[in-house]
């Protein structure tokens, strides 16, 4: 397997972890609200869990605009979210 093959299957493997990273913020309120107080924290956290992530996604994800992810989270139907309970 040539080398630029590798690096785009492991490249597609934490894309689509940042995906579903992205997917979880959006439609799982105690997540993000813990995200928006300690990104670098949570982000560590699912690493832990197994979430592959490249040093420029985990930059960019420390870096997203909390209240762009809580406006998101708010434009998804709410049949598709997480329920919260207190």
């Amino acid at each position: 397997m040539d080398v630029e093959r590798v690096k785009h299957r492991s490249w597609g493997v934490t894309h689509r972890n940042v995906e579903a990273l992205i997917g979880r913020l959006a439609t799982d309120a105690a997540l993000r609200r813990r995200f928006a107080e300690n990104p670098s924290a949570i982000l560590h956290e699912l690493e832990e869990e197994g979430f592959e992530l490249t040093a420029v996604e985990l930059d960019a994800l420390v870096t997203t605009d909390a209240e762009a992810l809580r406006a998101f989270a708010d434009s998804i139907d709410r049949r598709i979210r997480k329920a919260h309970t207190p």
